[in-house]
């Protein structure tokens, strides 16, 4: 009896801080748009859909928090292309790369994909400017979209991003 009240009662304290978690910021948001290497140097991962956001803004791509603290940042890319090559994700916080950051996927098949995540930690401070940046090894390959009949867009990346402390 004493084993079954602990359980329920660790149950209850568990959903009880749960319940009452909440975000104070975040956002995700997407792109529908393909976008390949024209050549080898990086480029900026743009988005043109906000799909939610509080106290996190986006535009084209560009993040911008409105409240100090330590954030959870993951990039997750679709890509493939029209060639073979290598293409590689990371993210930059006020025009300096991130440490150890990048990710890479090699396309062998330009008729498979591939989901490429980057993801993180960081702690940053009101104002301050996240991007996701990419780049290919080859001319066309990089994050493509998919449109398949009847369900919703594949798209070429979606971020998700919100404050853990």
């Amino acid at each position: 009896m004493k084993a079954i009240f602990s359980g329920i009662f660790m149950s209850a304290m568990l959903l009880a801080s749960v319940g009452g978690a909440s975000a104070t910021s975040y956002l995700q948001a997407s792109s529908t748009e393909e976008q390949l290497a024209v050549d080898t140097k990086p480029k900026v991962v743009t988005m043109n859909s906000t799909d939610a956001s509080k106290n996190i803004k986006q535009d084209k791509g560009v993040v911008r928090v409105n409240e100090s603290g330590a954030f959870f940042l993951i990039a997750a890319a679709q890509v493939g292309g029209k060639a073979k090559g290598l293409v590689r994700m990371w993210m930059r916080v006020n025009g300096k790369d991130v440490d150890n950051s990048n990710t890479e996927q090699i396309i062998t098949d330009p008729s498979f994909t591939a989901v490429l995540v980057c993801q993180g930690v960081a702690e940053l401070k009101r104002g301050d400017r996240v991007e996701v940046l990419f780049s290919g090894s080859e001319v066309g390959v990089g994050l493509v979209v998919k449109k398949p009949a009847g369900e919703p867009v594949v798209p070429s990346v979606i971020f998700s991003g919100w404050r853990i402390d």
